[in-house]
């Protein structure tokens, strides 16, 4: 049933939207008075004249204005004004019971009448809202009050008998509220014949997730679905609802997740597989640990297909030795990438293979924990392949949702229980090598991972037991060649000071590489652009190139048929190549320098790799009333509006939200990095802040970046004020004060 609500008891407000139907819109009487006549044709044509017909796009919030717009009108108006906005706060979950409550008496006390608090229809469990209705249905409620008010005076200007028909039939009440004037830009026009029908519509009050919904589940595609009318869209939906009730075997919501993973971002799910026997999970037990803790555990894993995109749903199966079933669940974090192969043997002679990253959100040890059985899988949804042969096969809808349904219902693993069995191990296998050096810079805007990456995927690679075969330096405005190559050093000896030859960080790094040939070396340069690169890499901006490299035999000696390249050095005077197997892997911050713009020379030697923001690694988070704030939303909204002001390279990154669990952190987060990022983008430009936040579009409660008037005759007392012209003054709220309508309203504006 439509009415089928995971997330709040629903129950009562049903109920008192079938006292309004009775009371109020099939009678003219009230919602809130006993005895009361509101609901008629007269005083909703007063409503129209003095609020329809009076509408202040002024200054001031919404109650402040209409308190002026109805001061003229008689004490009955008032309480109607009152019932009509209790009408509209049914639904929405996203404002507190207390608030709604608030306005409601508030107005309801204009009428010189006082309304008590305890009402039943004031309760809390009728207040708290059935779903979330979005920013602009909060923000701009005048629009939806003077849809409704028109609504009712052409439905209470009907016959008896249609009356009748359009109250109680649900397709001709939804008819006839969507062929209303303007009733397509409405959220009424869905919320309405929810709460009057639930077991008929959903509790959707956005059209927009209604198609994606219907394209989501279907083969017909958004577009085509646009043209279609609001009945026929919700009979659309009525019938996939019947569909995948039978399907489950029981009620369904289409926000949680298993439902809005298919068709809110369009993601797939895949099937990535794990062998034992064949391969050792070092790190299992540290993962297990680390999901248990409600952090992700970040892997790199084996793909076959390179189908599968960053935030596609994952699922990782034990095959092989029994236990056999999933064992883990997470997203994909990087696209699939050709990388050394996970045999050393392979990996020896060259070969390499697919894999994607992965971050984990749920990780099970088989010996240990329970997980969800290949056998169970199998018996359940015998058309999807469960024991596959290769590693990344799509998983059909169908049966990614009973999967996901059945790992819900594992129960919770204790988090001082301890990995065990043929699974446990510690160390990973030493990297391979490579046929050829790697010269590669990650660039990207800030927050986008390249840090990260560097430490977390190709770091590993450069250890092995016998410890760190890498250096790890900053590059900054004052770095030198004798920082970087060799320089001359101050020693005092007995009082006397002398001078001496000292190596710098390449030049010890490529001194290790030849007394190990075998191995692989590495060399990680954060911020590479941050440093003059002529003058850092001196003569060896040539010998880095993968073609000038020397080879070096098991002696530490150059072969003999080696073509690269050595120069003398001038502090030393000794011959020097930078040996083939040495690594070169640096960062640059376009948000600091524009690609365009480094050293030619570095841009020709090196492969650049971007890294762009992952809004589709993002998740929801709750606020403190638990409704969703949706933070991939939220940045695509930003970048958006970033890319257009300033450029792709200024735009924020996906990591400033990646461990925002709370509204609490992500107020922390806005407050302290994301606000001083944009006072530096914009070079304290407020007026392009606000632009990005939202900021011009709402009234200031809603404001992150507020704008004052400044007048310059109180400012400048007897100057010529006219000369010297008004101002602004800008102010940002405190931390504390942000709210969470605020943030949302920065992907969901008003009309």
């Amino acid at each position: 049933m439509s009415r089928y609500n995971p997330h709040y008891n629903v129950a009562l407000i049903y109920k008192a939207a079938g006292t309004w139907r009775e009371n109020c819109f099939l009678a003219d009487g009230s919602a809130l008075s006993d005895g009361g006549s509101l609901w008629t044709n007269t005083l909703l044509g007063e409503l129209d004249q003095r609020f329809v017909k009076n509408l202040d796009a002024g200054e001031g919030d919404f109650l402040s204005k209409l308190k002026v717009q109805l001061s003229e009108g008689s004490p009955d108006c008032r309480q109607l004004m009152a019932e009509n906005l209790w009408l509209t706060l049914l639904f929405p979950s996203n404002v507190g019971a207390a608030k709604k409550r608030e306005n409601v008496l508030e107005i309801w006390s204009w009428s010189g009448e006082d309304l008590s608090a305890t009402h039943s229809l004031l309760e809390d469990s009728v207040l708290e809202g059935v779903g979330s209705a979005g920013t602009a249905y909060n923000t701009h409620r005048w629009r939806e009050l003077v849809f409704l008010i028109g609504a009712l005076r052409d439905f209470k200007a009907r016959d008896a008998s249609v009356r009748e028909q359009i109250a109680s039939d649900p397709w001709a009440f939804s008819g006839w509220l969507s062929g209303l004037p303007e009733a397509r830009h409405r959220q009424l026009i869905h919320i309405l014949p929810h709460l009057l029908f639930p077991d008929t519509f959903e509790r959707i009050s956005s059209e927009r997730d209604k198609r994606q919904i219907l394209a989501g589940f279907g083969n017909t595609p958004e577009k085509e679905i646009r043209k279609w009318s609001t009945v026929e869209i919700d009979r659309a939906l009525l019938e996939l609802r019947r569909r995948l009730e039978d399907e489950h075997g029981g009620d369904i919501d289409f926000y949680q997740e298993e439902f809005e993973s298919q068709w809110k971002n369009q993601t797939k799910n895949w099937l990535l597989s794990w062998n034992p026997s064949r391969w050792t999970w070092g790190t299992l037990a540290a993962d297990r640990a680390t999901t248990i803790s409600g952090e992700k555990a970040d892997n790199r894993w084996r793909c076959s297909s390179s189908k599968p995109r960053e935030g596609d749903r994952v699922f990782l199966i034990r095959t092989g030795s029994p236990p056999k079933g999933v064992v883990a669940v997470g997203k994909v974090t990087r696209a699939p990438y050709e990388a050394e192969h996970w045999e050393q043997t392979r990996a020896d002679a060259g070969e390499t293979t697919r894999f994607v990253d992965v971050a984990f959100d749920s990780v099970r040890d088989a010996t240990s924990d329970q997980i969800v059985p290949l056998e169970d899988l199998q018996n359940r949804e015998p058309d999807q392949e469960w024991n596959p042969q290769s590693s990344g096969i799509e998983i059909k809808a169908k049966a990614a949702r009973t999967l996901e349904r059945l790992w819900k219902t594992l129960p919770s693993i204790a988090g001082d229980s301890i990995a065990t069995g043929d699974n446990a191990g510690s160390g990973a296998a030493s990297p391979g090598k490579v046929s050829l050096p790697l010269n590669l810079i990650l660039y990207g805007p800030p927050g986008t991972g390249k840090t990260y990456r560097l430490k977390n995927d190709y770091l590993p690679r450069y250890q092995d037991e016998a410890g760190d075969r890498f250096e790890f330096v900053t590059f900054h405005q004052s770095y030198a060649y004798e920082d970087f190559v060799e320089g001359i050093r101050p020693v005092t000896e007995n009082g006397a000071v002398t001078y001496e030859v000292r190596p710098g960080v390449l030049k010890r790094l490529c001194d290790r590489a030849r007394r190990a040939p075998d191995k692989r070396f590495a060399l990680f340069i954060d911020e590479i652009n941050r440093g003059n690169v002529a003058k850092v890499f001196g003569e060896l901006i040539t010998l880095v190139e993968v073609d000038k490299r020397i080879r070096i035999d098991a002696s530490g000696s150059r072969l003999a048929s080696c073509k690269g390249l050595e120069v003398t050095l001038p502090y030393s005077g000794e011959r020097f190549g930078v040996p083939a197997n040495v690594d070169v892997i640096g960062t640059m911050n376009t948000a600091d320098r524009s690609i365009a713009l480094l050293d030619s020379a570095l841009r020709r030697r090196f492969r650049f790799e971007e890294l762009t923001p992952k809004p589709e690694l993002l998740e929801s988070i709750d606020d403190s009333e638990g409704n969703a704030i949706d933070l991939r939303q939220l940045l695509q909204a930003m970048n958006a509006r970033l890319s257009r002001l300033l450029h792709h390279d200024q735009t924020l990154g996906h990591s400033y939200f990646y461990h925002v669990k709370s509204f609490h952190e992500l107020r922390r987060v806005f407050a302290r990095e994301i606000l001083p990022f944009l006072q530096e983008a914009f070079y304290d430009d407020w007026r392009q802040i606000r632009y990005i936040l939202a900021d011009q579009a709402v009234e200031e409660e809603l404001q992150l970046v507020r704008a004052r008037t400044q007048n310059a005759s109180v400012l400048f007392p007897k100057a010529d004020s006219a000369e010297i012209g008004d101002g602004e003054a800008f102010e940002i709220i405190r931390e504390d004060d942000i709210t969470p309508d605020a943030i949302r309203k920065i992907y969901e504006p008003p009309e």
